[in-house]
Protein backbone atom coordinates (compact mmCIF):
# COMPACT_ATOMS: atom_id res chain seq x y z
CA UNK A 1 0.00 0.00 0.00
CA UNK A 2 0.72 3.82 -0.30
CA UNK A 3 2.60 5.08 2.48
CA UNK A 4 2.55 8.65 3.84
CA UNK A 5 5.05 9.61 6.56
CA UNK A 6 5.18 6.02 7.04
CA UNK A 7 1.40 5.17 7.22
CA UNK A 8 0.01 3.16 4.93
CA UNK A 9 -2.76 3.95 3.27
CA UNK A 10 -5.48 1.74 1.59
CA UNK A 11 -6.32 3.04 -1.84
CA UNK A 12 -7.75 1.40 -4.93
CA UNK A 13 -8.46 2.89 -8.37
CA UNK A 14 -11.20 1.30 -10.65
CA UNK A 15 -11.23 0.60 -14.35
CA UNK A 16 -14.30 0.36 -15.68
CA UNK A 17 -15.01 -1.98 -18.70
CA UNK A 18 -17.19 -4.66 -20.62
CA UNK A 19 -17.73 -8.14 -19.70
CA UNK A 20 -15.12 -9.98 -22.70
CA UNK A 21 -12.72 -7.25 -21.80
CA UNK A 22 -12.89 -8.40 -17.96
CA UNK A 23 -12.29 -11.94 -19.58
CA UNK A 24 -9.32 -10.98 -21.60
CA UNK A 25 -7.92 -9.01 -18.88
CA UNK A 26 -8.00 -11.39 -15.76
CA UNK A 27 -7.89 -14.62 -17.51
CA UNK A 28 -4.04 -15.19 -18.02
CA UNK A 29 -1.32 -16.04 -15.64
CA UNK A 30 -0.87 -12.09 -14.86
CA UNK A 31 -3.28 -9.72 -14.96
CA UNK A 32 -2.58 -8.17 -18.64
CA UNK A 33 -4.11 -4.34 -18.74
CA UNK A 34 -3.98 -2.46 -22.33
CA UNK A 35 -2.08 1.34 -22.52
CA UNK A 36 -3.53 2.89 -25.77
CA UNK A 37 -1.55 5.31 -27.66
CA UNK A 38 -2.37 9.09 -26.60
CA UNK A 39 -3.29 10.17 -30.01
CA UNK A 40 -6.08 7.38 -30.26
CA UNK A 41 -8.02 7.63 -27.15
CA UNK A 42 -11.79 8.62 -26.77
CA UNK A 43 -11.63 12.61 -26.13
CA UNK A 44 -10.72 14.02 -29.52
CA UNK A 45 -9.05 16.98 -27.47
CA UNK A 46 -6.43 14.96 -26.04
CA UNK A 47 -3.65 16.90 -25.97
CA UNK A 48 -4.85 20.03 -26.86
CA UNK A 49 -6.53 21.83 -23.50
CA UNK A 50 -2.57 21.04 -22.40
CA UNK A 51 -1.01 22.47 -25.08
CA UNK A 52 -2.77 25.53 -25.65
CA UNK A 53 -2.71 26.07 -21.96
CA UNK A 54 0.81 26.42 -21.53
CA UNK A 55 1.35 28.30 -24.67
CA UNK A 56 -1.42 30.80 -23.50
CA UNK A 57 1.25 31.20 -20.97
CA UNK A 58 4.43 30.91 -21.94
CA UNK A 59 3.92 32.10 -25.44
CA UNK A 60 6.07 29.25 -26.80
CA UNK A 61 5.06 26.27 -29.38
CA UNK A 62 4.19 22.90 -28.35
CA UNK A 63 3.95 20.16 -31.39
CA UNK A 64 1.65 17.48 -30.12
CA UNK A 65 3.40 14.48 -31.98
CA UNK A 66 6.28 14.86 -29.75
CA UNK A 67 3.77 13.11 -27.50
CA UNK A 68 2.70 10.12 -30.15
CA UNK A 69 5.25 7.55 -28.21
CA UNK A 70 2.96 7.62 -24.54
CA UNK A 71 0.78 5.43 -23.79
CA UNK A 72 -2.33 5.63 -21.18
CA UNK A 73 -4.54 3.29 -19.05
CA UNK A 74 -7.23 5.08 -17.71
CA UNK A 75 -8.81 4.78 -14.17
CA UNK A 76 -10.94 6.29 -12.01
CA UNK A 77 -11.14 7.11 -8.00
CA UNK A 78 -15.36 6.72 -8.46
CA UNK A 79 -16.34 2.99 -8.10
CA UNK A 80 -19.92 3.36 -8.95
CA UNK A 81 -20.68 6.25 -11.31
CA UNK A 82 -23.55 5.99 -13.56
CA UNK A 83 -22.28 7.97 -16.57
CA UNK A 84 -19.15 5.68 -15.92
CA UNK A 85 -21.18 3.24 -16.93
CA UNK A 86 -23.13 4.37 -19.45
CA UNK A 87 -20.08 5.09 -21.26
CA UNK A 88 -17.47 2.36 -20.40
CA UNK A 89 -19.07 -0.70 -19.12
CA UNK A 90 -21.59 -1.49 -21.87
CA UNK A 91 -24.31 0.91 -20.73
CA UNK A 92 -24.08 -0.52 -17.12
CA UNK A 93 -23.78 -4.43 -18.19
CA UNK A 94 -20.28 -4.55 -17.28
CA UNK A 95 -17.66 -4.70 -14.44
CA UNK A 96 -15.68 -2.16 -12.51
CA UNK A 97 -11.89 -3.66 -11.50
CA UNK A 98 -10.24 -1.90 -8.51
CA UNK A 99 -6.78 -2.40 -8.32
CA UNK A 100 -4.39 -1.38 -5.42
CA UNK A 101 -3.00 1.91 -6.17
CA UNK A 102 0.75 0.83 -5.08
CA UNK A 103 0.76 -2.70 -6.91
CA UNK A 104 -0.81 -0.37 -10.28
CA UNK A 105 2.24 2.10 -10.15
CA UNK A 106 4.76 -0.71 -10.41
CA UNK A 107 3.58 -1.64 -14.08
CA UNK A 108 3.57 2.40 -15.08
CA UNK A 109 6.44 5.06 -15.45
CA UNK A 110 4.03 7.39 -13.76
CA UNK A 111 0.71 8.14 -12.86
CA UNK A 112 -0.96 11.34 -13.31
CA UNK A 113 -4.13 12.60 -11.61
CA UNK A 114 -6.03 14.59 -14.51
CA UNK A 115 -7.21 17.72 -14.39
CA UNK A 116 -10.43 19.47 -16.09
CA UNK A 117 -11.33 22.68 -17.39
CA UNK A 118 -8.80 25.81 -18.58
CA UNK A 119 -8.77 27.18 -14.95
CA UNK A 120 -7.41 24.56 -13.48
CA UNK A 121 -5.03 23.55 -15.33
CA UNK A 122 -3.52 26.33 -15.57
CA UNK A 123 -3.82 27.32 -11.92
CA UNK A 124 -1.86 23.80 -11.42
CA UNK A 125 0.91 24.28 -14.16
CA UNK A 126 1.71 27.59 -12.63
CA UNK A 127 1.91 26.20 -9.04
CA UNK A 128 4.40 24.17 -9.95
CA UNK A 129 6.11 26.26 -12.07
CA UNK A 130 6.33 28.60 -9.08
CA UNK A 131 7.56 25.54 -6.81
CA UNK A 132 10.50 25.02 -9.06
CA UNK A 133 11.28 28.87 -9.20
CA UNK A 134 11.44 28.88 -5.75
CA UNK A 135 14.22 26.26 -4.92
CA UNK A 136 12.00 23.92 -2.73
CA UNK A 137 12.64 21.16 -5.29
CA UNK A 138 16.21 21.71 -6.01
CA UNK A 139 17.27 21.42 -2.20
CA UNK A 140 15.44 18.67 -1.04
CA UNK A 141 17.79 16.38 -3.90
CA UNK A 142 20.30 15.73 -1.21
CA UNK A 143 22.17 16.88 2.08
CA UNK A 144 25.18 18.38 -0.41
CA UNK A 145 24.40 21.90 -1.29
CA UNK A 146 24.00 22.06 -5.31
CA UNK A 147 26.14 24.05 -7.95
CA UNK A 148 24.27 26.41 -9.07
CA UNK A 149 24.67 24.69 -12.51
CA UNK A 150 23.36 21.70 -11.01
CA UNK A 151 20.85 23.79 -9.34
CA UNK A 152 19.41 24.77 -12.69
CA UNK A 153 19.44 21.55 -14.55
CA UNK A 154 16.95 20.56 -11.93
CA UNK A 155 15.16 23.57 -12.47
CA UNK A 156 14.79 22.65 -16.60
CA UNK A 157 13.72 19.30 -15.47
CA UNK A 158 11.19 19.56 -13.14
CA UNK A 159 9.95 22.21 -15.49
CA UNK A 160 10.29 20.06 -18.52
CA UNK A 161 8.40 17.23 -15.90
CA UNK A 162 5.67 19.86 -15.59
CA UNK A 163 5.22 20.49 -19.24
CA UNK A 164 5.04 16.61 -20.02
CA UNK A 165 2.46 15.91 -16.98
CA UNK A 166 0.33 18.69 -17.67
CA UNK A 167 -0.17 17.82 -21.31
CA UNK A 168 -0.88 14.21 -20.81
CA UNK A 169 -3.33 14.88 -17.69
CA UNK A 170 -5.09 18.27 -18.65
CA UNK A 171 -8.71 17.18 -20.34
CA UNK A 172 -11.79 19.05 -21.28
CA UNK A 173 -14.10 20.14 -18.55
CA UNK A 174 -16.86 17.86 -19.84
CA UNK A 175 -15.13 14.79 -19.05
CA UNK A 176 -14.88 15.86 -15.26
CA UNK A 177 -17.59 13.13 -14.02
CA UNK A 178 -14.54 10.60 -14.87
CA UNK A 179 -12.40 11.23 -11.73
CA UNK A 180 -9.78 9.71 -13.94
CA UNK A 181 -6.41 8.73 -12.76
CA UNK A 182 -3.73 7.61 -15.62
CA UNK A 183 -1.26 4.97 -15.56
CA UNK A 184 1.52 6.53 -18.66
CA UNK A 185 4.07 4.67 -20.40
CA UNK A 186 6.35 6.02 -22.85
CA UNK A 187 7.56 3.42 -25.29
CA UNK A 188 8.75 3.43 -28.86
CA UNK A 189 9.52 -0.09 -29.29
CA UNK A 190 7.65 -1.32 -31.93
CA UNK A 191 7.93 -5.36 -30.54
CA UNK A 192 6.31 -4.03 -27.56
CA UNK A 193 3.19 -2.18 -29.75
CA UNK A 194 -0.15 -4.35 -30.83
CA UNK A 195 -2.67 -2.98 -32.65
CA UNK A 196 -6.69 -3.56 -32.61
CA UNK A 197 -9.42 -1.39 -34.30
CA UNK A 198 -11.95 0.44 -33.29
CA UNK A 199 -15.13 2.30 -35.56
CA UNK A 200 -12.31 1.59 -38.88
CA UNK A 201 -9.39 2.94 -37.10
CA UNK A 202 -6.27 0.98 -36.42
CA UNK A 203 -5.08 1.76 -32.34
CA UNK A 204 -1.99 1.05 -31.42
CA UNK A 205 -1.53 -0.59 -27.70
CA UNK A 206 0.85 -1.90 -25.22
CA UNK A 207 0.14 -4.61 -22.61
CA UNK A 208 1.16 -4.07 -19.16
CA UNK A 209 1.41 -7.33 -16.69
CA UNK A 210 0.49 -6.86 -12.98
CA UNK A 211 0.45 -9.72 -10.27
CA UNK A 212 -2.91 -11.32 -9.41
CA UNK A 213 -3.00 -10.42 -5.84
CA UNK A 214 -3.28 -6.33 -7.41
CA UNK A 215 -6.64 -7.34 -7.83
CA UNK A 216 -8.51 -5.85 -5.01
CA UNK A 217 -12.34 -5.78 -5.81
CA UNK A 218 -14.87 -5.77 -8.77
CA UNK A 219 -18.07 -4.21 -8.69
CA UNK A 220 -20.81 -5.60 -10.93
CA UNK A 221 -22.62 -2.78 -12.95
CA UNK A 222 -25.92 -2.26 -12.32
CA UNK A 223 -28.24 -4.10 -15.16
CA UNK A 224 -29.03 -7.65 -14.28
CA UNK A 225 -26.50 -7.07 -11.12
CA UNK A 226 -28.24 -10.72 -10.67
CA UNK A 227 -26.95 -13.33 -8.17
CA UNK A 228 -26.12 -15.69 -11.13
CA UNK A 229 -24.05 -13.00 -12.53
CA UNK A 230 -22.35 -13.23 -9.18
CA UNK A 231 -21.68 -16.64 -9.07
CA UNK A 232 -20.34 -16.56 -12.46
CA UNK A 233 -17.64 -14.08 -11.43
CA UNK A 234 -16.60 -15.90 -8.51
CA UNK A 235 -16.22 -19.19 -10.90
CA UNK A 236 -14.62 -17.70 -13.02
CA UNK A 237 -11.83 -15.80 -10.47
CA UNK A 238 -11.62 -19.36 -9.37
CA UNK A 239 -10.93 -21.22 -12.34
CA UNK A 240 -8.00 -18.31 -13.16
CA UNK A 241 -6.68 -19.06 -9.83
CA UNK A 242 -7.13 -15.95 -7.87
CA UNK A 243 -7.44 -15.89 -4.07
CA UNK A 244 -11.35 -14.94 -3.84
CA UNK A 245 -10.25 -14.45 0.36
CA UNK A 246 -8.62 -11.40 -1.13
CA UNK A 247 -11.31 -10.10 -3.34
CA UNK A 248 -14.18 -8.09 -2.56
CA UNK A 249 -17.11 -8.45 -5.18
CA UNK A 250 -20.12 -6.44 -4.77
CA UNK A 251 -23.06 -4.99 -6.78
CA UNK A 252 -23.45 -1.70 -7.83
CA UNK A 253 -26.53 0.45 -5.58
CA UNK A 254 -27.23 2.44 -8.64
CA UNK A 255 -30.94 1.73 -9.84
CA UNK A 256 -31.02 1.43 -13.44
CA UNK A 257 -32.27 -0.70 -16.04
CA UNK A 258 -29.95 0.38 -19.07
Amino acid sequence: MPKIFDQETKWNVYHYTDTNALISILAKEKIILRATNIMYLNDPHELIEGITTIQDIQKTSLNPGAFRSYYITSFSSCNDNLSMWGMYAANGNGYALAFDFDELSKGYEIMIKCVYGKNEIEQQFKNFHNLTQTGVFTSLMGATKLSKEDEEKNRKALELNNIITTCLGAKNEAYSYESEMRGVIYCNDSQRTHFRTRNGYIIPYIEVSLPKFALKEIVIGPTNNTLLKEQSLYHFLQINGYNLDDIHIVRSKIPYRG
